[in-house]
C-alpha cells in the first residue's frame, strides 16, 4: 500500500476524488482516504441535480460560484465517460419552478434580467404552465422555465470520478479512517496523518474534503472548521408508463419552498428533500416521508398512484453562512480545505477540483473561489 505522496486528500466522496483527478492530470502524486466505502455518503445520497438558479436569487459571487460549477460539469461530462467509461446519465432537461401568485411579477422582471446575461429563461401563464407538464395540480399560478438546468444520477457520477481519478493513477483507500494529524517541528505544516489502524500517511500537502465530517480537524488544526451535518431525506416513486413527468419541478413557494420533483432516466421519481439537524443520524423519518409525499402529491396529484421504491437520507455539509470553504486555511503553509458545499457538491464538484488542483499546483486561486477563502477567527 503507498502511504507517501505529493498530496494527501482526506474524504472520498465526489469533492475529493475530483480533486485527486485533477491533481493527477497535472502530474502530482495524489493518495485519497475515506473513512467509509468511497463516495458512500453524500455524494451517492444526492439527487443530482444542477439546478441553482432559484428564481429572484441574486448574482452574488455564491451564484455565480454555483452556476459556474454547473456549466464546468456539463463540460467536463464527456472527458469524464470517456476516461472513466461509465454514462453518468447527464441530461438538460430544465427545470419548472412553480410560482405562488405573489412571485409572478417579481418573478418576469427576474427572468428578464438573467436573460439578458445569455440564459434561456421563460416566465409561463397557468395555461402553459399546465401544458408544460399536464399533471400539475389545477390551480397552478404560473411557473417560470429555466432550459439551462439539468441533472446527472448521482450513483453513476461518483463511480465515474473515482474510476477516472484511479485510472490517472490517484490511490483511493476506503475504510481508512483518519484519527490524528502529524506536525512538523516549526508547527507550521502538516506532514502525515495517523490512520484508526496505526498507518501513517505522509503527504507535502493535505487537503481536508471530508463534507460533514470536516470538523474533526478542527481541534488538530488549533482553528475552528464550521461545518456540520445537516440531513437529508428523500423518496424514489415508480412512474407509471407512459411517465407522469419530463422535468424537474421544484416548488418556489406554493407548498414547501425546499421540495422539489425529480424524474429519472430509469422510469422513477426523486422526492426531495428535508432539512433536519439531528447529528450524524441518516435515518429516515415517517414525518420526513410523509411531508415529501404530501407536498409532491399536492403539486402533481397522479403521484398517489405510483408505487414507493425506497427512501433514504444523506448528510448535506453546511456552514453558518451556507456557503463553503474553498483555500488555503491561513495559519498553515500546506492544508488546504475543500468542504461546506452543502446541497451543491454535486453542481460543484468539477469546478471544486479543478481549482483545487490549480491553487495546490501554482500557489493562485482562482478568481471565481476567491471569495470562500477560509478565514481566521
Amino acid at each position: 500500500m503507498k502511504q507517501s505522496a505529493d498530496v494527501l486528500i482526506v474524504g472520498g466522496g465526489v469533492i475529493g476524488c475530483s480533486i485527486a483527478y485533477f491533481l493527477r492530470k497535472l502530474g502530482i502524486e495524489v493518495i485519497v482516504l475515506e473513512k467509509g466505502e468511497i463516495g458512500a455518503q453524500s455524494s451517492s445520497a444526492a439527487a443530482g441535480l444542477l439546478a441553482p438558479m432559484r428564481p429572484l436569487g441574486e448574482a452574488d459571487a455564491f451564484k455565480l460560484l454555483q452556476i459556474a460549477g454547473m456549466r464546468r460539469l456539463a463540460s467536463f461530462v464527456p472527458e469524464l465517460e470517456e476516461v472513466s467509461g461509465i454514462s453518468v446519465e447527464y441530461e438538460r432537461t430544465g427545470t419548472l419552478r412553480i410560482l405562488p401568485p405573489e412571485k409572478i411579477v417579481s418573478a418576469k422582471e427576474w427572468a428578464r434580467e438573467w436573460c439578458g446575461k445569455g440564459f434561456q429563461i421563460e416566465t409561463l401563464s397557468p395555461e402553459e404552465t399546465r401544458d408544460c407538464e399536464p399533471h400539475l395540480f389545477p390551480g397552478v399560478q404560473g411557473a417560470v422555465y429555466i432550459a439551462d438546468e439539468a441533472q446527472v444520477t448521482p450513483v453513476l457520477l461518483m463511480s465515474a470520478v473515482a474510476r477516472a481519478a484511479q485510472a490517472q493513477g490517484a490511490f483511493l483507500h476506503d475504510h481508512t479512517e483518519v484519527v490524528s494529524i502529524q506536525i512538523s517541528k516549526d508547527g507550521n505544516r502538516v506532514t502525515g496523518v495517523q490512520t484508526r489502524r496505526g498507518e501513517l500517511f505522509t503527504c507535502g500537502h493535505l487537503v481536508i474534503a471530508a463534507g460533514a465530517w470536516s470538523s474533526q480537524f478542527s481541534s488538530w488544526l488549533r482553528m475552528p472548521i464550521p461545518v456540520r451535518p445537516v440531513r437529508g431525506e428523500l423518496v424514489s416513486l415508480r412512474q407509471p408508463s407512459p411517465p407522469l413527468l419530463k422535468r424537474m419541478i421544484f416548488d418556489e413557494g406554493v407548498y414547501d419552498i425546499d421540495v422539489y420533483i425529480s424524474p429519472k432516466p430509469n422510469g422513477t421519481v426523486v422526492i426531495g428533500a428535508t432539512k433536519a439537524e439531528v447529528g450524524y443520524d441518516t435515518s429516515v423519518s415517517v414525518g420526513g416521508v410523509l411531508h415529501l409525499l404530501d407536498v409532491a402529491t399536492r403539486l402533481i396529484p397522479a403521484l398517489a398512484h405510483c408505487t414507493i421504491e425506497r427512501t433514504w437520507a444523506g448528510l448535506r455539509p453546511k456552514t453558518p453562512d451556507s456557503r463553503p470553504i474553498l483555500g488555503r486555511i491561513p495559519a498553515w503553509e500546506n492544508v488546504t480545505l475543500a468542504t461546506g458545499h452543502g446541497g451543491f457538491g454535486v453542481t460543484m464538484s468539477a469546478l471544486t477540483g479543478e481549482c483545487i488542483a490549480h491553487l495546490i499546483a501554482s500557489g493562485q486561486t482562482s478568481e471565481v473561489i476567491g471569495p470562500f477563502a477560509p478565514r481566521l477567527g
